[in-house]
């Protein structure tokens, strides 16, 4: 279960506890956002200097590549937060064989937020052959949050053979950059959860301009579904406040047309109500389609619906128990700006951190 701590400004935010609030409509989104929010993306907590130090204790005692390999299995999960540049680069100096870099790399994948297109020289240069170095792009290059033509001709000089820059450039100009809030979205049947409550209207600054969680939330869904989602893949767009609505009455093909009119609905939100979690995860499972992954965005706890860890945990148990593929739930705790003390902060990102941890997804926790 990956876990991603992301604490960037000083302002604390709130739970969803406020009272029923109903704001004009905001216009498209794409005009009210200049291009500092839009690029805004929070730097993450990074795993702990004591963790590394026991991690690359261990790993320098393993023999042979089957063994690092099965450890890399084993203790990659260990912890959720999201490994740093360095902290990929020294574990590759520990690494020797160019196949467990490889694998390395495999594991650490979901535990990456973003790099940058020197993070990936960096990560290429550790490579000695180059079939090896172009395994290795084929595995980050989904990582990438600087796509440019550009970034593209400093990756595609660390190769040295005219055939392999042509392969570099393809692998790269069929990637999409990836979202610092949602990720990479790479599930066939794919499910986005909207917390709408009152709270979501809180304001914080983002690259000097002050915007609110929702509109913010608005933009990065809108560029994720803009720049990720292929027409093989299906998605829907669910809301909550005291009750759950959504977009569509079924998952529906990604397809151009599909993505305007998602685009359009979501330019629509507005905040209004308390925080009912629940109700949007009871919509998500509601299909007969085969479900593979849930994105859930939420600045609080739930204050009606199901309220408690053990009862949510056991809630989504029932519900993957019968499923031959089990739905995995990414949750997202974005409590930017706002009144809320610590430990409210705190039962936030317990309560979403639960609900990754019982389904097999990734959590992020950002706060400022």
């Amino acid at each position: 279960m990956n876990k991603i701590y992301l604490l960037t400004f000083v302002a604390l935010v709130g739970l969803s506890t406020l009272a029923l609030t109903k704001f004009d409509s905001e216009p498209a989104l794409r005009t009210t956002l200049g291009a500092g929010a839009a690029d805004f993306c929070p730097q993450p907590q990074y795993r702990s200097d004591a963790w590394m130090k026991n991690f690359l204790a261990g790993l320098s005692t393993q023999k042979n590549d089957d063994s690092i390999i099965q450890y890399l299995q084993a203790q990659i999960p260990t912890d959720s937060h999201v490994f740093s540049t360095d902290q990929i680069i020294s574990i590759f100096n520990t690494i020797l064989l160019d196949s467990s870099r490889l694998q390395a790399i495999t594991l650490m994948n979901p535990y990456i937020l973003t790099l940058t297109s020197q993070n990936v020289v960096d990560i290429l240069g550790k490579f000695i052959y180059s079939q090896n170095k172009m395994g290795a792009l084929k595995l980050i290059a989904n990582t990438l949050s600087d796509l440019t033509d550009a970034s593209k001709k400093v990756i595609i000089s660390k190769f040295t053979f005219s055939s392999d820059q042509s392969d570099a450039t393809a692998i790269l100009n069929a990637v999409s950059p990836r979202n610092c809030i949602y990720g990479t979205i790479t599930e066939k049947v794919a499910a986005f959860i909207i917390d709408v409550s009152g709270s979501m209207d809180y304001t914080f600054k983002a690259n000097g301009e002050t915007i609110s969680r929702l509109s913010y939330v608005k933009q990065q869904i809108t560029k994720t579904i803009t720049d990720q989602l292929k027409p093989y893949q299906k998605f829907n767009i669910i809301i909550f406040g005291n009750t759950a609505s959504q977009w569509n009455t079924d998952y529906v093909d990604a397809t151009p047309e599909n993505i305007q009119a998602a685009i359009a609905y979501i330019n629509k939100l507005t905040t209004i109500g308390y925080t009912n979690i629940s109700a949007g995860l009871d919509l998500a499972f509601n299909t007969k389609q085969a479900l593979n992954g849930i994105y859930l965005l939420s600045d609080g706890v739930p204050n009606t619906g199901i309220q408690t860890v053990d009862g949510i945990k056991k809630y989504l148990t029932d519900k993957n128990a019968n499923r031959t593929d089990k739905v995995h739930i990414n949750t997202i705790s974005f409590i930017m700006g706002g009144i809320e003390k610590q430990d409210e902060r705190d039962l936030s990102f317990q309560f979403l951190n639960a609900i990754a941890d019982v389904t097999n997804g990734s959590f992020k926790g950002i706060s400022g």
